[in-house]
């Protein structure tokens, strides 16, 4: 199994979508917390590898929780996070298709889960929207 490579960039739903990506593989492969990070490392690329040779010195023995951190903080930051959510209060059916508005909700609610906590809430959120 070949794990994803990472390159960097300012796209943060690829960001995203390559440490999905890396966390399904940890589901399977019991690494320790430092060993992840260790797998993790070996696959960025370019960009990617220049940021991570310029941090990795002050970040000696890093747990994943905390790679997890500075990496969201650096490619996938909070006011994308916050914009994705503000689409997501916002989103409307509109000329979309009912299966495109259900992708498109299913998408964006990952940004604002408090929104979506329950059936109930996700439900009452998703049939308020539809025209």
């Amino acid at each position: 199994m070949k794990p994803p490579i990472f390159l960097g960039g300012i796209e943060p739903l690829k960001a995203e979508t390559w440490l999905l990506e890396m966390e399904k593989l940890f589901e399977v492969f019991p690494y320790t917390e430092i060993q992840k990070v260790l797998l993790v490392t070996y696959t960025l690329k370019d960009e990617a590898r220049r940021w991570w040779l310029l941090i990795r010195n002050t970040n000696a023995n890093m747990t994943w929780a905390r790679f997890n951190e500075i990496f969201y903080e650096k490619y996938f930051p909070q006011c994308f996070r916050d914009q994705k959510a503000s689409e997501f209060q916002e989103l409307k059916q509109g000329r979309m298709s009912v299966d495109e508005y259900e992708a498109k909700f299913t998408e964006l609610a990952r940004f604002a889960p408090h929104m979506v906590d329950t059936d109930y809430k996700k439900a009452r959120k998703f049939e308020g929207r539809l025209d």
